[in-house]
């Protein structure tokens, strides 16, 4: 008995180095990414013009409002591989990455179709576009079409990367595709052709190295990956199910944000509009750096309750709340307290309102981030449908209540205070569902070792970044100041309040063995 607990001890000491190594590495990754993507926007803006970047954004994005397929299709395949990894059913790996190429097949289909019809129709004569730019935008929709698909037919390949945790992979294709796209955009003012056209296809030309990589890698390492026919109805069934419903929230999300962005246009015009927009940009990185630690703990996740392991779940769902805020609250109070100096060094003068805006979103983006575990683990038992009709339909509810804000007079920040105010009461209710749903969930520990914790650091560290920032004129010490300070104390109080006593032995353990490697 002891042999046994010493190897389930020793296999979940491995798993959680591996899971918190994958963390951080995304992470890092993720942090990167957004500093070179920000900086290509600089370049897009100066090699294109503003109107040919603006008209790249409207065009694309017809084609890019179909992304919400991507994500469900995504979140659905990596759910069945990692389900079916936890249960040792490997016989089904096959059969679900079979099932994904078809369902990806139709859906590829449906998507042109509809693309070539309808929103060639909406690009020619409802988007504002110069008409001497129409042949050009025509090109690039073409050119994001196929972007477009050949993201989607990848898919069931980087869903077996992430099932089989393999994220190194993962995040060195994503970061050469960076690289990549910045080296087009780069190129652009060297371009024998029209840079718009030129841009459209060098992101295409990028999508295919990228797709390639993915098919070579995950063909030549994972066995499942090879197409068989696939007649049994039910896993068609399952799948479609589950993307239905993670689809309902994907839907519910973009309509909160383009919502907020028609009833902002409505009320306050185009300038508001264009700091919304703005700080939309920043949502997204801020966004994407908390989903980067996500990634890593989905598959292991879904995997220990596929085979009933639910004290290594739980210890994995504290660790990912843990690490997801704390990380976000080490880069967003400096970044939210220094944001006019960013916007000053980084894009000159933007609307007053746009300060607000951004800091408003970094509380939202926090909070809505703290949400991922609890989807992963409702995800992973299988039942979405009154879970997401009661999240979803809460969250949507910002939309009425901006509205009538709005139509009694209230400013324009209430949009972002309305989104506040219905991802907290949604969270409460993502807990509620979470205890009906999963009877191992253990609330207790959560509201005493992960939010109460987590709020106490943000309030003080927030408050001593405020001290520092009234308090030192000079903008470069000030800036240099903020940026080390506050993420030293949230570090010093996420370790002596946010950690259990086993949290931090495994810690001393593991900081003892890479001093002793360095030694």
């Amino acid at each position: 008995m002891r042999i046994n607990n010493s190897v389930s001890i020793t296999n979940s000491t491995s798993k959680s180095k591996r899971i918190a190594s994958n963390s951080l590495l995304l992470f890092v990754r993720m942090f990167a990414i957004a500093i070179i993507n920000l900086y290509a926007v600089r370049l897009l803006l100066r090699a294109l013009g503003q109107e040919d970047y603006g008209t790249f954004n409207a065009v694309a994005g017809v084609v890019l409002a179909s992304g919400v397929i991507t994500t469900t299709l995504a979140i659905a395949i990596q759910r069945f591989y990692s389900y079916a990894i936890g249960e040792k059913t490997y016989d089904k790996l096959r059969t679900i990455f079979s099932a994904s190429m078809n369902i990806i097949l139709i859906v590829s289909i449906i998507v042109i179709c509809l693309l070539e019809t309808l929103g060639l129709w909406l690009l020619n004569n409802y988007l504002s576009i110069p008409v001497d730019r129409l042949v050009a935008s025509n090109w690039v929709f073409q050119f994001s079409l196929l972007t477009f698909l050949l993201g989607l037919i990848q898919l069931p390949y980087t869903a077996a990367i992430f099932a089989h945790e393999d994220i190194g992979i993962f995040a060195l294709i994503s970061f050469l595709e960076c690289i990549f796209r910045l080296f087009v955009a780069m190129l652009i003012v060297t371009s024998p052709i029209d840079g718009l056209i030129f841009y459209g296809a060098g992101l295409f030309f990028v999508a295919c190295i990228v797709f390639l990589l993915y098919f070579y890698i995950a063909r030549k390492k994972y066995v499942e990956c090879h197409y068989t026919v696939v007649a049994e109805r039910g896993i068609y069934r399952q799948l479609a199910s589950f993307s239905g419903w993670t689809m309902y929230s994907a839907l519910a999300a973009i309509a909160t944000t383009q919502g907020n962005t028609i009833l902002l246009n409505i009320f306050f015009g185009p300038i508001t509009t264009a700091a919304f927009a703005i700080t939309s940009q920043i949502l997204h990185v801020f966004q994407a750096l908390g989903n980067s630690i996500v990634l890593a703990f989905r598959s292991p996740m879904v995997k220990s309750y596929a085979e009933h392991n639910y004290s290594f779940l739980n210890q994995m769902f504290m660790t990912n709340n843990k690490l997801t805020l704390y990380l976000l609250l080490i880069v967003a109070i400096p970044i939210a307290t220094e944001m006019r100096t960013i916007f000053s060094w980084w894009l000159g003068n933007v609307p007053e309102e746009t300060i607000l805006f951004v800091r408003l979103s970094i509380v939202y983006i926090i909070c809505l981030t703290m949400n991922a575990p609890i989807t992963i683990i409702v995800q992973a038992t299988g039942k979405l449908k009154h879970y997401s009709l009661l999240v979803e339909t809460i969250i949507l509810m910002c939309l009425p209540i901006s509205f009538l804000a709005f139509r009694a007079g209230a400013p324009s920040f209430y949009a972002l205070l309305s989104l506040i105010l219905v991802i907290i009461a949604a969270h409460i209710a993502r807990m509620i569902c979470l205890r009906k749903l999963y009877p191992h969930y253990q609330l207790r520990s959560y509201l005493l070792w992960v939010l109460l914790p987590g709020i106490a650091t943000a309030v003080i560290t927030t408050s001593v970044a405020w001290f520092i920032h009234r308090n030192i004129d000079n903008d470069f010490v000030r800036f240099f100041t903020i940026f080390s300070v506050p993420p030293v104390i949230t570090v010093l109080f996420a370790y002596i309040f946010g950690t259990t006593k086993e949290e931090k032995r495994q810690l001393h353990s593991l900081l003892l063995k890479k001093a002793k490697l360095k030694l």
